[in-house]
């Protein structure tokens, strides 16, 4: 038997439908728990739709008047890095720039504006710009570990919309960079510390074997970085989880890697323009130096929720820390891996 399992307990609930004259109806739905950290998911059987999603152009021309990431203002609206970290105060590549969080949630932490463009629907962000925004990111993690080389937990972010809790339009990245994990990173780490003491095991290579072997929840590859939906999502939508399977941390990804993550991404994005917009993304990194440890993240889908937009986040998940999910991982998988077979590669704009 393999080691690592995916528990589900399935179960339904009946009531009398006054739509059908009070007969009685059942209404199934499954329980599943993250073998890892332990996390726990309701999988409804819900029927959604996904209603177009389109931004005024009144809203967007009047939030671009005042944005601080528009071109003729990111240099003198937006703060310097100190000397001792980034002696040049900001970071540029390609679009993108890299300057300290004005609204810090860390002790380091930074924004990475990725365009040039006041906003970008999701289908409309491209592999280069894409790796631009990523390769600074990575660069501005190692500039401040190389002068604070105690802090070795860092996490690159991308609220994509209000939504989803971005405070601008103009899309961009924030970086983290601490000397301790995040609550969420720490369950992974404990998980992966109880792993790696049941003898010569190593999660991460086992639990791709697994998906791949299993076939419902595998989205694909695009070089060492596996796309796979999450067995127990963390989001409404379903959560997408991204593994690049030979790098131990941040640092040691490549230029090559982020081009193949930006592909794959340009894909998943490309398949949220028709269904659900707006998103929460992360990046994870530090900790378990030894062969268990590799860099990890996730992407989970955010709407409001039609006719009065209802917020995604209920009390199952904000108080009793348990995620009502609406999409099948398995359904949410099979759409994926349409769209990476048919999805066109884009470059730069």
């Amino acid at each position: 038997m393999a080691k690592i399992q995916f528990p589900k307990k399935e179960e339904q609930s009946c009531y009398l439908d006054p739509r059908e004259g009070f007969s009685n109806k059942s209404m199934p739905f499954e329980v599943r728990r993250d073998c890892l950290t332990g996390h726990v998911s309701r999988i409804l059987s819900f029927r959604r739709k996904y209603p177009e999603v389109t931004i005024s152009p009144e809203l967007l021309e009047a939030s671009r008047k005042i944005c601080p990431f528009c071109p003729e203002r990111i240099a003198s609206s937006t703060p310097d890095f100190p000397p001792d970290i980034i002696p040049e105060g900001k970071m540029k590549r390609g679009s993108a720039w890299l300057f300290p969080n004005a609204f810090p949630y860390a002790r380091y932490s930074g924004v990475i504006v990725l365009s040039q463009e006041h906003f970008l629907y999701p289908d409309q962000f491209t592999v280069d710009v894409l790796k631009d925004g990523f390769v600074l990111a990575q660069e501005g993690i190692k500039r401040i570990t190389l002068s604070r080389p105690e802090f070795q937990y860092s996490y690159i972010n991308w609220n994509y919309l209000p939504s989803a809790g971005a405070g601008l339009y103009h899309p961009h990245l924030q970086i983290i960079v601490e000397d301790t994990p995040t609550f969420s990173h720490q369950k992974v780490l404990e998980g992966l510390g109880r792993y790696s003491n049941d003898g010569d095991f190593s999660f991460w290579e086992e639990y791709i074997v697994e998906e791949i072997k299993i076939g419902e929840r595998y989205i694909g590859r695009q070089g060492e970085v596996h796309f796979i939906s999450a067995f127990s999502p963390r989001g409404v939508f379903g959560e997408i989880i991204f593994l690049f399977s030979n790098r131990r941390s941040v640092d040691e990804i490549t230029e090559e890697d982020w081009m193949y993550f930006s592909k794959g991404l340009v894909k998943v994005l490309g398949y949220l323009k028709g269904h659900t917009p707006s998103f929460n993304l992360s990046l994870f990194s530090g900790g378990l130096r030894g062969s268990g440890s590799r860099v990890y993240g996730s992407l989970c889908p955010r709407m409001l929720i039609p006719p009065w937009n209802i917020s995604d986040i209920n009390y199952f998940e904000k108080l009793h820390g348990e995620v009502v999910c609406v999409v099948s991982p398995e359904e949410l998988a099979g759409s994926l891996r349409t769209s990476f077979a048919q999805a066109p590669d884009h470059s730069v704009q």
